[in-house]
């Protein structure tokens, strides 16, 4: 499948042993603030803290409607044990000539350190390699923030490069020096 067909596609649900990846709703608006609002979550990422849900219900309300017109994959990361939806995961196509694409994903406070976000990951980049037809996919991370290139590590992602000089703009510190992870497709 090559990604010209992928603009067909909306986000699947998936699965792993202790996730479910599914579409947001607005239904999820709380649960987004909770770690959207949190300064100390949203600290490398390229958006500043929601100071109020109102904030958490337009970022859903535009993923939904992105997901109508694709070439955007997102999902909120919901726990089976207990549908509580602690964390986010996308993969935006960088170049559909290239197959080419880049994750990036977030998890609630309270859930660090347990490896959802490495489930999750490990999910998505199956999913996009493997499914969706994705011949690289990238992520990067700020050097400050090692816990997440430790989450691309483990997912199977591969350091590439880095540190890059002020690749990264984050919202909060600005530049940032970044290292570059990247999957590819077994065709390769």
């Amino acid at each position: 499948m090559s990604l010209s067909s992928i603009k067909r596609l909306s986000s699947p649900i998936l699965t792993s042993r202790r996730l479910i990846l599914r579409p947001f709703t607005l239904d999820d608006a709380q649960a987004l603030f909770a770690w959207a609002g949190d300064i100390e979550v949203t600290k490398y990422l390229r958006f500043t803290a929601h100071r109020d849900i109102s904030e958490s219900k337009k970022v859903i309300q535009r993923w939904i409607e992105e997901a109508k017109k694709p070439p955007l994959f997102h999902w909120a990361i919901m726990l089976r044990e207990d549908n509580r939806v602690i964390g986010s995961i996308s993969i935006e196509i960088l170049s559909a000539h290239d197959n080419r694409g880049e994750v990036g994903y977030c998890i609630a406070k309270s859930d660090w350190n347990q490896g959802y976000a490495t489930e999750a990951l490990r999910t998505v980049l199956e999913f996009g390699l493997e499914r969706a037809g994705f011949h690289r996919i990238e992520a990067c991370h700020s050097v400050e923030n090692p816990g997440s290139g430790k989450v691309m590590k483990k997912a199977g992602m591969l350091l590439e490069a880095g540190p890059l000089r002020n690749y990264y703009r984050s919202d909060l510190l600005g530049y940032q020096n970044v290292m570059m992870y990247t999957a590819f497709s077994r065709t390769f």
